[in-house]
């Protein structure tokens, strides 16, 4: 029957998603594949119904509107009251996506070689009229999606500290934590340039999980990686020590694209770091984007970075690093630390051992595009839905289409070097913000 039922539906749902049905669990590809059980058979607008799995149930939600901050703070109390998640954040495979990435903007002071090109770029206040979202709109978003169930948020770029009115959406996120029940966790990945002069407005917001991304630990290499001044380097290093300070609220993780011939060696020197801080030194795998002239020879693979990291650790005269288990089921990176070390090492590998089973992640562009994947060809515009003066219950509708739309893995793609031949069609890191 089910052999049946999935051949009636491929000539609506391609090949593509054939495949994705074929290769899933039994109760997860039943789901997925029987129009009317919750999964991809349903694509009509208005409330989604949560797929029925083992772990969950069919919920059916009213329509809502935020008028007013009391309203807003009724149905965030309702919210976590009555139900664990809003169906429109729940795809065709049972994934709930609690985790927003937000970009603040598409520009960066920065010139890393594996996401931007040259041109330089100036802090910027988005006008009300153009291309990027308003402090306002985004206070509004952001409030829309912890309002369907979104209890993570992080705020990414571009480098997100260069917009004008970076303090400004910053207490916006302070004032959105004291309105909500459930605790909510609020994170920026930066380069750390500009860092050091927010850090007391990010503590007084409850901004603490920060994600810092450094790929040489040699101020020398920094204008060769980055294409800015070296003594830039010695601002992030200032702004990393007075995170990890003994009496610093921050939980700070070091974010290290490897790249071979540039900076792998300095593997050992990162690692090190977790001996005396408080830190968690993540090594990411070197992704394929358009016009980062991505080659699976220039990437440093998860299995060779844990075998360089336990032969530095002999190197030292110590035993090798201990596996930890995730801090959530929804953890990206594979976690190891050395016995009497204050932090610890992640590897997160994208192309190599891909996570995609577990993402909770949704992504919204600078211009107010929210896309469900990394790697996706397909976007949905939030912001313009805001401007043509939409509810909140019908720019929800636009939530649920796009989360339904989600492919199972690498938007769709076979591999990394599929990723790579499609590059042009999907956007580039800049503009997602990892």
């Amino acid at each position: 029957m089910f052999a049946q039922k999935l051949k009636d539906r491929l000539p609506r749902l391609g090949v593509q998603r054939h495949l994705e049905l074929a290769c899933m669990p039994p109760h997860l590809r039943h789901a997925a594949s029987v129009p009317g059980c919750g999964g991809c058979g349903s694509r009509a607008r208005g409330t989604m119904p949560l797929v029925t799995t083992a772990h969950s149930s069919v919920i059916e939600q009213p329509p809502f509107t935020l008028g007013s901050q009391e309203l807003l703070e009724q149905r965030l109390s309702a919210q976590h009251k009555s139900v664990d998640i809003d169906p429109s954040l729940v795809d065709t495979f049972g994934r709930k996506h609690r985790y927003l990435r937000l970009s603040l903007t598409d520009k960066c002071n920065l010139r890393c070689s594996y996401c931007s090109p040259e041109e330089g770029e100036e802090p910027l206040v988005p006008a009300a009229n153009g291309e990027a979202l308003t402090a306002d709109e985004i206070s509004r978003l952001l409030r829309l999606f912890v309002t369907l169930g979104v209890r993570k948020v992080r705020l990414t770029g571009g480098e997100p500290t260069i917009r004008g009115d970076f303090g400004r959406i910053v207490k916006d996120l302070g004032e959105l934590r004291k309105i909500t029940e459930e605790p909510l966790s609020f994170g920026i990945t930066t380069n750390g340039v500009r860092l050091a002069r927010f850090l007391p407005q990010l503590r007084d917001a409850g901004l603490t999980n920060i994600n810092l991304s450094l790929d040489t630990l040699v101020a020398a290499k920094f204008p060769l990686l980055v294409r800015r001044d070296m003594k830039w380097h010695t601002r992030v290093m200032d702004a990393l020590h007075e995170m990890v300070a003994d009496d610093s609220p921050f939980n700070v993780k070091l974010n290290c694209v490897l790249l071979r011939g540039v900076n792998e060696e300095e593997l050992g020197a990162f690692i090190d770091l977790t001996e005396k801080l408080p830190i968690e030194v993540r090594f990411l795998e070197f992704m394929p984007f358009d016009g980062n002239a991505w080659s699976a020879n220039r990437m440093v693979p998860q299995a060779e970075i844990m075998e360089a990291m336990q032969l530095h650790l002999a190197s030292r005269g110590l035993g090798p690093a201990r596996r930890l288990p995730p801090d959530s089921p929804n953890d990206v990176a594979r976690l190891w630390a050395v016995d009497g070390w204050r932090g610890r090492v992640g590897v997160i590998a994208s192309m190599t051992d891909a996570f995609c089973g577990g993402c909770n992640r949704l992504r919204i562009t600078a211009n107010g595009e929210m896309r469900n994947c990394l790697f996706g060809e397909e976007g949905w515009s939030l912001r313009d839905s805001f401007r043509h003066g939409e509810s909140d219950q019908a720019v929800a509708e636009v939530i649920a289409r796009g989360v339904q739309a989600k492919f199972v893995k690498l938007g769709g793609k076979r591999d990394m070097h599929e990723l790579r031949e499609r590059g042009a069609l999907a956007l580039p890191m800049m503009s997602l913000g990892g």
